[in-house]
Order: C-alpha cells, then structure tokens, then sequence
C-alpha cells in the first residue's frame, strides 16, 4: 500500500466515524490483549469525540485479565448503530455470534495487522504492523481529541503482549516508535507488564507444567505439546487460560516450529502455530480453514489428540 492510498483510508474511515452518532467495535473470538487493547483504546478514544460506543467480543475472559479490562463495559446484545468496526480481527467470521450482524451492515470498517483483503468490511484497512494497536494508534493520531493516558494504557498493553515484551520477530523501529508515542501519551507501561506479560496463576504455572511435560521434539527442530479437556480439568484452568505459553515453545533452542494444540472441545483441537524466520505458518493454519501471520498464526482442527498431531507435523514437513 502507497502513502497515498493509506492516506486515502485514513480519510475514508474518518469520514465514516464523523458521521456516525453511534458505533460498535468488535474483537475477535478467542481474544487476546491486541484485540482487547485496540477495542478498548479505540472505543474510549471515540466516547472522547462525543459517540455513543459499545464494546463486544465473543469470549469469557479470564478473571486475570478482567483486571485490566473492566469486563463490565462489556456488551452482550446488539442494537442499532450507524457504524460497526472491527479490530484485530481478519474476517468476520472470527467475531462469533456477531458475525452476520457485521457483514449485513451498511456501514463497516475493519482495522487490522492480518495482511490480506476478505471483503468482510466495507472500508478494510490494514498494515504490516507487530500488533493492531499501532493501527489504531495511527487512526487516532489524525482525528482531533487528544490521546489521554487511559487510551493510550490500553494500545501500549497490545503492542507490549502481542510482541510478546518486543522479542517475537515482528519487531521493528515503527514498533518501538509507536510504542514510545503511547509512552509520551502517558502509557502506564509498569502495569500493563505487571499485569498482562509476567502475571499468571498458579493454575496457570501448573499448566505450563503439563505442556512441557508432552512437549515432543520432531526432527530437531519441531516443537510440538498438546493439552487436553483432562489436562485443563485437573490442574482447574480453561482453554484461554495458555494463550501465553504458545509463544514459549518457539522459543526453544534450535527450534524453527512449534505448535501447542489446546482441546477446547471434544475431538477439536485450537493450534497455536509458531516459526522462525524465514518459514511461514499462515500457510499451514490456511490449509485448516485457519490464518494469522507469516510466523503465527492458528486453525481449528477436528480428531484424536494423536491424529491431530499427525496433520500438524504433516503440513510442517511440507513447507521446510
């Protein structure tokens, strides 16, 4: 994308909000910090130009998380509105039960890092950026309120978890510039690290216990760890309680791949796929009917533990 086909985005969507009394902004099932800062950062920003806004996102979130975000600011039902944005969030399938009210909507925009076009959105914008935040981020830059310390908590707690503390290779120096910008705004940086990157429960350690103990090795450089309906039972986690510890694997000496796969129900498998540069993942997750990035992504995939990791490490071998 150009400078000027962005600027002409930029435009574009901010004519959209202008207009709009009301708006609904959406994150993606199976949330994670980057859509949950971006929704929201985003919709604090815009109560702050005089909208009506509602927050919703499919998913329970953790009672760790819901200490950071006030899970009571929280929609569950759908009224009217002039104008509905998603954010993080590649298509809008990955909104759940919102789905079909986004996509019959006259009026919608998509703000995201996933590269690629789905037509979901009337006005879709996206950048190569670590995290969505930073999109959102650029957005608000344009429009006249100022940026306050809360909003800009909520962006910097996105960049700060989905480059998992600025180490995954997505980092670059717009990374750290947007990151320094939220600074300048006030970003509480100590709590959004005190309380998204290094706080975990001991339920939580008990679960990472597990995956290291079915961590299997392929090839030298394939990691793969696989939890359970029966691991979350008995150490009293849930499935949205590991989304953390998919980074930990790639993280591995020696290691170009990892995937941990999580049952969140019966013979379903969420796998949570990771690499190194220069491999590519999206490709293994699009195979499934899932996507993300270059070098992480995630799909959906049906069968036994076992079989499930047979297909894991079968599409893994195909693109060494």
């Amino acid at each position: 994308m150009t400078q000027a086909q962005k600027n002409k985005k930029f435009e574009q969507i901010i004519e959209k909000i202008t207009a709009a009394k009301s708006i609904a902004v959406f994150a993606h099932v199976s949330y994670d910090a980057d859509g949950l800062g971006s929704l929201y950062g985003l919709s604090f920003y815009l109560k702050k130009l005089g909208k009506k806004v509602d927050m919703f996102v499919d998913s329970k979130i953790t009672k760790l998380d819901a200490r950071f975000f006030d899970i009571t600011l929280l929609k569950d039902d759908l009224a009217e509105y002039d104008l509905m944005i998603m954010v993080d969030t590649q298509n809008a399938g990955r909104l759940g039960k919102y789905c079909s009210a986004f996509k019959n909507h006259p009026n919608t925009v998509r703000l995201d890092h996933h590269i690629g076009t789905f037509n979901d959105a009337k006005i879709e914008l996206t950048l190569p950026y670590a995290s969505a935040c930073e999109v959102v981020l650029e957005l608000i830059e344009r429009m006249p309120a100022k940026i306050d310390k809360k909003v800009a908590t909520y962006l910097y707690a996105g960049i700060l978890t989905d480059t998992y503390g600025f180490l995954v290779d997505s980092v670059s120096e717009q990374t750290f510039k947007h990151a320094l910008t939220l600074i300048e705004h006030g970003a509480d940086f100590h709590k959004a690290s005190n309380m998204l990157l290094r706080a975990q429960t001991i339920e939580q350690f008990n679960l990472s216990k597990r995956m290291a103990e079915k961590l299997e090795i392929f090839d030298g450089d394939i990691a793969i760890s696989s939890l359970t309906k029966k691991d979350f039972k008995q150490t009293n986690t849930k499935p949205n309680e590991c989304m953390s510890l998919s980074n930990k694997l790639i993280c591995l000496d020696k290691i170009n791949f990892s995937c941990l796969m999580k049952e969140e129900q019966n013979n379903i498998f969420s796998c949570s796929l990771r690499a190194k540069k220069p491999y590519n993942v999206a490709q293994i997750a699009e195979k499934f009917g899932g996507g993300g990035h270059i070098l992480a992504s995630a799909c959906k995939i049906k069968g036994s533990e076992k079989d499930v990791k047979k297909k894991i490490l079968q599409a893994i071998r195909e693109v060494k």
